[in-house]
């Protein structure tokens, strides 16, 4: 039977890098994991993002290595991958698409509530009442649910001085950290203060 979907929050820091890697890559498709753990029986906070791609949606090989890495971060930061995200090249498609909905799945394959983040790209500027994000099951069909952020104004005020002064180019992906293993692409440098 169908595992009711949770209320989710989503955490300043996590919100924050979402959207920088989709702002950094805004004319390809990037996605991500997202991080987390059960707060009741149905409440479900994502607490971090993990930016995987911003080239073609990669490689099985390379999927592999990141779940496995983000797993072992996952361990030492007793954390759960609770989710995926996702922004499309064309800011109006708003289709989690065969590859997303394949990591969607796989994801919930180990955590039954997963959920999936699609970033509209239709908007040019982010609110408390419209937070750019939609939240989908791992099937890709909008969820009811809402989406909440936790210290809503303060983590948009950051992510608004942020991508002012250009701090999505401080965002490392897993395509990037593949091509220089000297870089974050766990982004502890982009904290939400």
């Amino acid at each position: 039977h169908a595992v009711a979907m949770p209320a989710v929050s989503i955490m300043p820091d996590a919100y924050c890098v979402c959207l920088m890697h989709a702002c950094k890559h805004a004319a390809k498709a990037v996605n991500g994991l997202l991080l987390g753990k059960v707060e009741a029986e149905d409440k479900l906070t994502i607490v971090r993002a993990m930016p995987l791609f911003h080239s073609s949606f990669a490689l099985a090989p390379m999927l592999e290595a990141a779940l496995m890495l983000a797993d072992e971060f996952c361990k030492t930061e007793k954390l759960q991958i609770v989710g995926y995200y996702q922004a499309n090249e064309l800011s109006t498609d708003m289709d989690l698409g065969p590859f997303g909905r394949k990591i969607a799945e796989k994801i919930k394959g180990q955590f039954a509530r997963a959920v999936a983040l699609m970033v509209d790209g239709t908007k040019t500027s982010v609110s408390e009442s419209d937070l750019c994000l939609q939240l989908l099951g791992t099937d890709g069909k909008p969820s009811n649910q809402p989406l909440t952020l936790r210290d809503a104004s303060k983590a948009i005020a950051f992510l608004e001085q942020s991508l002012n002064r250009g701090a999505q180019q401080q965002v490392v992906d897993f395509d990037a950290h593949l091509d220089d293993p000297s870089k974050d692409w766990l982004n502890s440098g982009v904290v939400c203060a």
